[in-house]
């Protein structure tokens, strides 16, 4: 139910939680999905993830597990944790967890993960805006600038229109931060006018008062069932950060967000090498 892993996007060490522990539960069918067949697992319960955090911080933790401290609490896993009835309930616990171990996790941040389907609905909506009022990051996915890649990516009866009028309206009252999933899947790869419209989309956001300080691209980094998409060097992913610099700046939006690309290694410099 909790896992540590080595995050790019956190940068160090990630104790993410997973509200989907036996059964793959989400909106969204993306073809980079990682989510293998499960083993043997059992449901979540808020008594197991209290009992595996206090495992894992009070006996199995010795500081050298990895070479930084524990960055960030993180609420993902096998699925999208706004579909789950006990996101509240976990994030409680873990902000319980942080206050009760300042030692460990007293400069951890905690992050809730969503693809975003949940701001469509007014209860998750609700349950998303309470955990950012008690700290929470939210970092919210938009694979996509156009109808025709947003299908490709998600997979879902939900279309781009709906998504970028459910983000529009939360971020309107909650900063979020974009997480864009950018790589190949099958003989199609992400070009110049998916960047433009991608650009176009993200700045009519800004536009309309969404408030969007940080946006991370990230492509593909580990193996998924499907087996069907491979990562963008490292040299697109800078191409493609440097042009939303330049495209999201200025027009009265001041500097613009902050833009972090992350290669299939790790975060990418702020500018690409200069030949």
């Amino acid at each position: 139910m909790i896992y540590p892993v080595l995050s790019r996007r956190s940068r160090g060490l990630s104790l993410g939680v997973n509200l989907f522990p036996d059964i793959k539960t989400c909106s969204f069918d993306c073809p980079y999905c990682e989510v293998f067949p499960f083993p043997e697992a059992g449901a979540f319960s808020a008594a197991r993830l209290k009992a595996e955090l206090s495992l894992f911080l009070d006996r199995e933790w010795s500081g050298t597990w990895a070479p930084e401290p524990i960055r960030d609490i993180c609420i993902s896993g096998n699925g999208e944790p706004s579909l789950s009835p006990h996101l509240e309930e976990a994030a409680a616990i873990c902000i319980e967890a942080r206050r009760a171990r300042p030692d460990l996790l007293g400069d951890s941040g905690l992050v809730i993960i969503t693809n975003s389907t949940g701001f469509l609905r007014e209860e998750s909506r609700l349950v998303l805006s309470r955990a950012q009022d008690e700290g929470f990051e939210l970092w919210a996915k938009l694979d996509g600038g156009t109808e025709a890649v947003f299908s490709r990516m998600a997979r879902s009866p939900f279309t781009l229109k709906e998504m970028l009028e459910g983000i529009r309206g939360y971020a309107a009252e909650h900063p979020i931060t974009i997480q864009t999933m950018l790589c190949a899947v099958d003989n199609w790869a992400p070009g110049d006018d998916d960047l433009r419209g991608y650009a176009e989309v993200v700045g009519a956001l800004l536009d309309g008062g969404a408030l969007i300080p940080s946006i991370q691209l990230y492509t593909f980094a580990r193996p998924s069932p499907g087996g069907r998409c491979r990562a963008l060097p490292d040299s697109e992913l800078a191409r493609w950060a440097a042009e939303l610099r330049r495209s999201l700046a200025g027009s009265g939006r001041g500097p613009g967000p902050g833009i972090a690309a992350f290669g299939a290694r790790g975060l990418l410099p702020a500018e690409p090498e200069r030949r």
